[in-house]
């Protein structure tokens, strides 16, 4: 993948994606083969340091939790790589793009293999690098070299858009890792070892300070909530959606942004020792579900409403996470994964139908040009408004009700948001596939190759749900006995007939929010009222952040380009008055050894001359 050259055509897409492949069926053997204990691999030593009796090696620990993660990364990615192939298959750097695939996935499993904090920091870095490859892949436009002047101004301006959206991710994300960092160095203060079995073995007889844990793990915090797009570093991941649609399906819905809800469920034995520092996880993930939910309400843009949708549903798992519902939270990572890469990867096919138009208030009455595309949309819809038996009905009930048990705020956030998300999500629906088409395209449905992930991505949205069912439906919790090996299990102990409460309100809510979002269409009012201006304006967190930080940073950086242009003036006519003179030495250069010779011989005498004077004169 190195040499495009070397790939012609699209033999580059194939031999990426069937690498991936042959990653998901080794996820699958392994998962197959995987016993009680986890199975932990150390390649090599890496930094030794005998002064501090500290040995980083590279390793890999492969137990519940890494598994799981590497068969959601190979599989998912294998999906989002097969579609690929067609969606990207008129670009010019086609090959290009599968080998920022390639080197993403390799990085993503990296950061959940690894057998110690610095090995996954490396992963963590190397998968905000493919973010900012993919994010800014299209920076010099699309149709940079077009021949009409309208349609090449349109292209340079998506250029600037796609570059400073990439740069935007990589900044706020150096935020995050900067967390990251102090964390892990802490823990080593603390603890004399950053390797992750070593510290599970370390912390639970360690006497520690309990301030040291907590600052411990707020720092660990920074770095997820950088990764995940939570609050405050919410605003970069919205504007990724610059990024192809896979990239978005892929990096930014399925996988990357979910990093920050694996650090924290893989730090559990620290989190279950910080329950301060647990209650800023739960509420940064509560804030940021309802940011994300009141953002989408009225975006315009096809792939900046899931964007906002994502935001959202990350939230919910840092809910999760922060009660010590690690099950619950990994379980929504899993249904999500489902879900909404199969909405984003439906969102292409739309965009690609309709040539690259992305404002749903341009579409319409797409279900009769694309039945198949819109059938699966509408798997996905149900899925995240957590409608049963859709997926996300399952695992949306087992957080909202671990929030019920532990904090009765959050719940009624959780609530709300299910509520939001139910009526953002129907208005999705019904401006892009349902009444009349109010494009000027020709919509057409998508070719063979797309259908297929779409197909599977429906099927595992619809039924995944069912890897989980909980005991008061009559079902045994397969996959909490699976993860519970992995991390600590959150054992509910509300009545069974609370739960069932519980989860009539969860479907209400629901089932409310589409029907408020088909009532409001049917009124032709989808513009939510009031809040429109504020939603469509992300509730103005990019507008605070430019006047606070970014206008006053552009004005210090002014006055200091100011000052350096002013200093390099004064140094030049420095330069320029000093080179005078010496030029007056450049007409002894000639270049003819006569005259150096010359030029010798005068000098000689010159010298013999004055001191014959000087010896004379001092004679006398």
């Amino acid at each position: 993948m190195v040499l495009p050259r070397l790939f012609p055509d699209k033999t580059g897409g194939w031999l990426a994606t069937g690498m991936v492949g042959v990653a998901f069926v080794i996820a699958v053997i392994r998962y197959l083969n995987q016993g009680a204990a986890p199975a932990h691999e150390v390649l090599w030593a890496w930094l030794p340091n005998m002064a501090l009796n500290a040995n980083l090696s590279v390793g890999f620990w492969l137990d519940q939790l890494s598994a799981l993660m590497a068969l959601i990364i190979t599989g998912v990615g294998f999906l989002i790589h097969l579609y690929s192939i067609s969606y990207m298959g008129h670009d010019p750097k086609f090959t290009r793009f599968f080998a920022f695939l390639n080197f993403f996935v390799a990085m993503m499993l990296i950061l959940v293999l690894a057998d110690s904090y610095p090995l996954m920091f490396v992963g963590w870095e190397g998968v905000g690098m493919a973010s900012y490859l993919l994010i800014g892949f299209w920076f010099s436009g699309r149709n940079s070299e077009a021949s009409d002047a309208q349609v090449r101004a349109a292209s340079d301006a998506e250029a600037v858009s796609n570059s400073n959206a990439a740069r935007k991710a990589f900044i706020m994300n150096r935020i995050g890792d900067l967390g990251f960092m102090l964390g892990m160095f802490l823990l080593f203060k603390l603890y004399g070892t950053l390797s992750i079995p070593e510290l599970a073995e370390r912390v639970e007889g360690a006497q520690v300070a309990q301030a040291g844990i907590e600052l411990a793990c707020l720092f660990l915090l920074v770095g997820a909530v950088g990764k995940s797009g939570q609050l405050p570093l919410t605003t970069w991941l919205p504007d990724a959606m610059a990024g192809p649609t896979p990239v978005s399906a892929l990096i930014h819905a399925a996988t990357m942004v979910t990093a920050g809800v694996y650090l924290v469920a893989r730090s559990h034995f620290l989190y279950d020792l910080a329950p301060n520092a647990s209650l800023w996880v739960a509420w940064a993930g509560g804030l940021t579900a309802l940011y994300g939910a009141l953002s989408a309400l009225n975006q315009s843009d096809i792939k900046k409403i899931l964007a906002y949708s994502t935001v959202s549903q990350l939230g919910y798992m840092f809910l999760a996470v922060g009660l010590h519902a690690y099950s619950a939270g990994v379980f929504h990572l899993l249904t999500h994964a489902f879900f909404k890469a199969l909405l984003f990867l439906a969102a292409g096919a739309v965009i690609h139908a309709l040539h690259e138009e992305q404002d749903v208030r341009k579409m319409g009455g797409l279900h009769k040009f694309m039945p198949f595309t819109h059938l699966v949309s509408v798997a996905g819809v149900l899925a995240i408004a957590g409608i049963p038996v859709w997926s996300g009905f399952f695992s949306k009930d087992a957080i909202l009700a671990s929030a019920y048990e532990q904090n009765t705020a959050l719940y009624l956030i959780g609530l709300g948001v299910a509520l939001l998300t139910a009526f953002y999500m129907g208005r999705w629906y019904f401006l892009v596939w349902r009444g009349a088409y109010r494009g000027h395209g020709h919509p057409h449905e998508a070719d063979t190759l797309t259908k297929i992930p779409l197909g599977v991505l429906a099927a595992l949205a619809t039924l995944a749900g069912f890897l989980n069912i909980p005991t008061f439906l009559g079902g045994k919790h397969a996959f909490d006995d699976y993860i519970g090996r992995a991390v600590p299990l959150h054992a509910h102990e509300i009545p069974v007939s609370t739960e069932w409460l519980l989860t009539v309100f969860a479907v209400l809510a629901g089932v409310i929010g589409l029907g408020w979002a088909f009532l409001a269409h049917r009124r032709g009012a989808l513009a939510t009222g009031p809040l429109g201006a504020v939603s469509s304006n992300a509730l103005y967190l990019d507008a605070l952040y430019d006047g606070v930080i970014g206008n006053p940073s552009r004005a210090v950086a002014g006055a200091l380009d100011t000052v350096d242009r002013g200093t390099d003036d004064a140094l030049s006519g420095v330069a320029r008055n000093a080179s005078g003179p010496g030029g007056l030495f450049t007409l002894w250069q000639s270049g003819f050894v006569r005259a150096y010779a010359v030029s010798m011989l005068l000098g000689t005498a010159g010298i013999i001359g004055y001191w014959a004077l000087k010896t004379i004169g001092s004679g006398a």
